[in-house]
């Protein structure tokens, strides 16, 4: 009766728990391979072009980002090993999914905290120390930074590659462990008998505990909430300098800085909680279960099970939300993928342009060679006159996109009068100094602006 209860209870825990792993491995998927498609097509055109690679000044927070999305992603990946272990109540891959399952798990614990903490550091120059840290806030330092953090994640994360393994325990006495090698005779023997079941198990000692949770949350909890609190401090400095810069009349710029400097506020303490709501239960039911505080013995097994499904989900659910919280809701990446990919469709169209003028060019000289078209009343002058091309690349002008400053594009009318072209050139070329001083004068601190721009958090 107890075993069909307790059964029954586990049933009705793995059910809900199972559906809620499987929408986040979907979302959490699906939004940071969004994330990872976006920052990859912005850096490349950002690369690619000189005049844009010396405006930007976010690039490098891109690359944060896109390390983070990449972490998270690897993350999700392993909630369908979850879902099966669940279900199935074991973990027929081996001993190297084993390793790799419970590696991508204790990764998160550590990069996800690293990059987040990085982020709040970038925050913290870009307001704080503008001028000062122009050199330490460059694409370089972005990819070294990355780079050292995953090394002293493997770093860390060594016992957890070397110590989790697949056992095997019998289902008729839980609390009994045999290791039996995977493939091995006796291992098909006991699974015939249907006597045990393959765990994917790592058992953690003490030091590594301590050491990962404090590396991995306490440390960078501290600097997250430090590096924040001295954004909000500063930008409500300077904010009040600014509000007492203007006229009493000027009413609307102020209440449009006040209202600035409490979206920026909101959204920082929003991250902050964030990260506390997502981490702490995990840390917390870990660090109780390794000092024997909890356990079987005293809480039942499915409410033990409960508590600490419900933890990890929060984890889970952290590595989900992350591209929403850090990039999609940012209007600033959203305005640079905008560019990138009218870019794009810039080159395309120049370059189907060009091809088809070499054509046309090509074709008139072969027969202005040969001989007089047939198809033209003029014996002497060839189809393909210059009139003909002139209407042609009229046509082809008329359909090129010309990208504005507010990401918007516009379809760019272009006049067969000399004269109208020639205004036009002007009006453009005047449009491109403009944009390009208003780049050049964009201040380092406006990254998170109080009038203008996205807080890139």
């Amino acid at each position: 009766m107890n075993t069909s209860s307790t059964s029954e209870s586990s049933y009705n825990i793995v059910l809900p728990f199972s559906i809620i792993y499987f929408m986040l491995f979907i979302f959490g998927s699906i939004g940071n391979g969004i994330v990872i498609v976006m920052i990859s097509n912005v850096l490349s055109s950002i690369h690619k072009s000189r005049s844009t690679r010396r405006m930007s000044t976010t690039s490098h927070v891109f690359i944060y980002v896109l390390g983070l999305s990449i972490v998270d992603l690897l993350v999700l990946i392993h909630l369908p090993f979850l879902i099966f272990e669940l279900w199935n109540k074991s973990f027929p891959f081996g001993d190297a999914l084993c390793k790799l399952y419970w590696f991508g798990e204790s990764v998160n614990k550590l990069l996800s905290s690293f990059l987040m903490c990085v982020l709040s550091w970038d925050r913290y120059l870009a307001v704080c120390k503008p001028v000062n840290s122009i050199s330490i806030r460059s694409n370089s330092v972005a990819i070294f930074v990355l780079f050292s953090t995953c090394t002293l994640a493997i770093v860390l994360l060594l016992p957890v590659l070397i110590q989790s393994e697949v056992t095997f325990i019998d289902r008729l006495s839980p609390n009994r462990t045999r290791n039996i090698e995977y493939g091995s005779v006796e291992y098909r023997k006991a699974a015939e008998s249907g006597s045990l079941v393959s765990k994917c198990s790592f058992d953690p000692d003490p030091i590594f505990v301590v050491y990962t949770f404090s590396v991995g949350f306490a440390i960078p909890a501290l600097l997250i909430s430090f590096f924040y609190a001295q954004v909000i401090v500063r930008l409500r400095s300077n904010s009040n300098n600014m509000l007492g810069d203007h006229k009493r009349s000027d009413a609307n710029g102020r209440n449009s800085i006040a209202i600035r400097v409490h979206q920026v506020t909101k959204r920082i303490v929003m991250v902050i909680f964030f990260y506390f709501f997502c981490w702490t239960p995990q840390w917390t039911i870990t660090l109780l279960i390794q000092y024997e505080i909890i356990g079987y013995d005293i809480i039942p097994p499915f409410i033990l099970l409960l508590i600490s499904l419900s933890a990890h989900v929060l984890v889970c659910f952290n590595s989900a939300a992350n591209p929403l919280l850090y990039a999609l809701i940012n209007r600033e990446l959203r305005a640079q993928h905008i560019q990138a990919m009218a870019r794009k469709r810039q080159s395309i169209t120049a370059a189907t342009q060009v091809a088809l003028e070499f054509v046309i060019q090509a074709t008139n000289n072969d027969l202005s060679n040969r001989h007089p078209s047939i198809l033209s009343l003029d014996p002497i002058r060839p189809a393909s006159s210059p009139s003909v091309i002139a209407r042609i690349r009229f046509h082809l002008a008329g359909f090129k996109l010309n990208l504005f400053s507010s990401g918007t594009l516009k379809k760019r009318s272009v006049s067969r009068t000399p004269s109208n072209k020639s205004q036009l050139s002007v009006e453009n070329t005047k449009e491109t100094v403009q944009i390009g001083s208003n780049c050049q004068l964009k201040e380092e601190s406006e990254i998170i602006s109080l009038t203008t721009g996205d807080a890139f958090l």
